[in-house]
């Protein structure tokens, strides 16, 4: 009997059985954006936030649908059948014993029945109390990754030294810097006061491997955004007020040049303005016509002029090698039509006739 209450204590100890098990449950879903592996696109022409022409190379980067993977450590309690088996025996001998102690009224046996009965219950009970699942977390896991459609992820300056622009039948010359910024303004070939029409461009790069040619469009949108840049920064007056008295715009007209400046050959075009007033004029600007492609469809801005004010303006135009060779010393026709802000210009364009004749370096 000494050992009776060691093995009690022993069928108690072991009334659950207790197991651990791992499981890996998807957690938050994200979508990201693999940038390390960019692709780029076809090259175009961009407006940035400055109001620069830039060239640029789009990319496109594999999208990804990444799903968090978390590991859950389950510890699971279940009843020890064993000891509920033990239980169910030692509960009906004790029953048995008690009933027969009292029967016989043997006192001994029925206390050994009673003691029988306090531990057979709780080994047959016991086991089925405090049951169940707890679960936490176990160690990190690395997420889920699934690629899908590349998507448009910003885009990159696009390599070159020099480019030349064909604008709809306008040629243009110019640099690139490092960024691939343009050296040429578009709103030296778009009214940065009414840019209502995209602008397209064929566009000749030169790089250090060779040449690349593409085509571009830039939307009336992109124009207009540029365009605020463009005259938030201008070395003219941009700004309007209302019409009052009409004024008097009165000019000898255009002259013509060759010269050099030291990103290459360039037109010189300078034209001076004079209002007799009565009235003020409001962003004044002039387009040339003529039909020297590298000299076609550039603007020159006035700005305000004040009524019994000369403003004169100066537009350097760069021009190819070949281009500046045809100029030299070429009997031109030119002219520039005149705009303002409420419609007040003249309409018949101030001209110019006459050779381009070589003019100091610039």
């Amino acid at each position: 009997m000494t050992r009776w209450p060691g093995a009690v204590l022993a069928l108690l100890a072991g009334c659950h059985t207790v197991l651990e098990s791992t499981s890996i449950h998807p957690g938050s879903t994200h979508h990201d954006v693999d940038r390390t592996s960019a692709v780029p696109r076809a090259p175009t022409l961009d407006i940035d936030d400055a109001g620069a022409l830039r060239f640029i190379e789009p990319l496109d980067c594999p999208g990804q649908e990444v799903v968090e993977q978390d590991e859950v450590i389950t510890r699971s309690t279940r009843p020890n059948l064993a000891t509920v088996v033990v239980g169910i025996i030692v509960t009906a001998a004790g029953g048995i014993a008690t009933a027969r102690g009292g029967i016989g009224g043997d006192g001994g046996i029925t206390l050994a029945g009673v003691a029988g009965l306090a531990v057979g219950v709780p080994l047959a009970v016991g086991p089925f109390l405090g049951d169940g699942d707890v679960d936490r977390a176990g160690a990190p896991r690395e997420p889920l990754r699934h690629v899908g459609t590349s998507e448009p992820c910003g885009s990159r300056p696009l390599a070159g030294t020099a480019a030349t622009l064909d604008a709809v039948g306008v040629e243009v010359a110019g640099k690139l810097d490092g960024s691939g910024a343009y050296s040429v303004s578009p709103y030296a070939l778009v009214d940065a006061f009414e840019p209502r029409t995209a602008l397209d461009v064929r566009a000749d790069l030169e790089t250090g491997s060779g040449e690349r040619t593409f085509h571009a469009v830039i939307e009336p949108d992109a124009l207009a955004r540029g365009a605020r840049a463009f005259l938030a920064h201008a070395d003219f007056d941009v700004s309007v007020q209302p019409f009052r008295v009409v004024p008097n715009l009165d000019s000898p007209g255009p002259r013509v040049s060759l010269t050099s400046t030291d990103d290459g050959p360039a037109a010189r075009v300078v034209l001076a303005v004079t209002d007799d007033g009565p009235g003020d004029t409001w962003q004044l600007r002039g387009t040339i016509e003529t039909g020297v492609r590298a000299l076609d469809g550039r603007v020159l801005y006035f700005g305000h002029v004040a009524k019994g004010e000369t403003a004169t303006r100066e537009l350097l135009i760069p021009l190819t090698a070949s281009s500046a060779s045809a100029l030299r010393n070429a009997t031109i026709d030119l002219a520039i039509q005149l705009k303002d802000a409420h419609g007040t210009a003249p309409s018949t364009p101030l001209r110019f006739h006459g050779p381009v004749l070589g003019d100091a370096p610039r």
